[in-house]
């Protein structure tokens, strides 16, 4: 299992906020080396990379969604026909990197859905290569350690056979669970992370977003994760925020994606601030820049003018792990 995200030094984030808000000469907040640990790669380009693989515009996503379905709807409609092809997939999983390695991300834990093979009526081999292709490429630039993703929509049995290929190609890292937290049984999926566990590969899962902080204590009590996508709901239970700061919990916390479903309404009030105050591991993620068009560069300088000192800041795990190289090769 990898070692955990990294903190930045405050002297040198003050210094790259400086040099952003062209205070100072200097690169900004790109020259830092970022982690970013809560991402899905083929949700992570822009929606011109999307437009190319297509042939044609799609409409810009909605600031605001009205809620999860509404979210899903315009990915169904408007994303997922790009990736039902190997090519369309690697062109679209090579834009999203090369934008990380662009913003100075070092390491990214990116994920790959276990339905692709599904999806393209391809063998998980194919799938597989693709992205040890993908991460060789660009390992000079940045440090891609890729992520199985789990989806609670899909019955267990029916991954099932794809993921321990997955788990056996030895080319992943971490794997997590995802999509809406309302639905699935969580004893159904335990299986999943029993075998990763003892592979090695860290284990994460999605909780605390749309649900509150009781499907956090399910989940790390079923899954025994080493880290929560999302968990802002944790804010509500003194409890839980005791538990996780006492595990070392990794929350990997993404704002502009809680902001843009109604999960928190600005930045100003985003409960990232008391996840810290409580002494919980955070670091940031993207999400799905596809849809939410930021960065970590955006996410730290957004939550830096939305009143967040640098003391603060400088809590965040925001660096790559060390050495972040040691995730790097199949």
């Amino acid at each position: 299992m990898r070692k955990g995200c990294t903190t930045i030094p405050e002297a040198r984030l003050a210094q790259a906020l400086l040099e952003e808000e062209g205070a100072a000469p200097g690169a900004g907040l790109a020259s830092l080396p970022k982690a970013d640990v809560h991402c899905h790669a083929l949700l992570n380009a822009p929606l011109a990379a999307y437009e190319a693989v297509l042939g044609q515009p799609l409409p810009r996503p909605p600031a605001r969604f009205a809620d999860f379905a509404e979210f899903g709807a315009y990915l169904a409609a408007h994303l997922f026909p790009a990736t039902r092809t190997l090519s369309g997939m690697r062109a679209i999983v090579r834009s999203g990197l090369e934008r990380m390695a662009g913003e100075g991300v070092a390491y990214t834990e990116a994920s790959i859905d276990l339905l692709l093979p599904l999806h393209i009526h391809a063998p998980p081999e194919a799938i597989i290569e693709l992205v040890a292709e993908e991460r060789d490429r660009i390992s000079s630039r940045l440090c891609w350690a890729p992520e199985i993703g789990i989806n609670r929509r899909i019955a267990p049995e029916q991954l099932w056979p794809t993921f321990v290929t997955h788990v056996n190609s030895g080319v992943f890292r971490s794997i997590d669970l995802y999509d809406d937290e309302r639905k699935g049984d969580l004893r159904e999926i335990a299986r999943f992370f029993r075998m990763a566990r003892d592979r090695g590969l860290q284990l994460k899962a999605h909780a605390g977003e749309i649900c509150g902080p009781e499907k956090m204590r399910e989940t790390v009590a079923t899954l025994e994760v080493d880290a929560i996508q999302h968990g802002i709901a944790a804010v509500h239970d003194a409890r839980l925020l005791d538990e996780l700061a006492r595990r070392g919990t990794q929350l990997n916390v993404a704002p502009a994606s809680n902001i843009a479903l109604g999960l928190s309404e600005s930045y100003q009030h985003h409960p990232i601030r008391a996840l810290l105050a409580a002494g919980v591991k955070v670091a940031l993620g993207s999400d799905d820049f596809t849809i939410f068009g930021a960065g970590l560069c955006d996410e730290i300088l957004r939550l830096h003018r939305a009143g967040m000192p640098t003391s603060e800041l400088a809590k965040i795990h925001l660096g790559p792990p060390e050495p972040a190289a040691s995730a790097g090769s199949g």
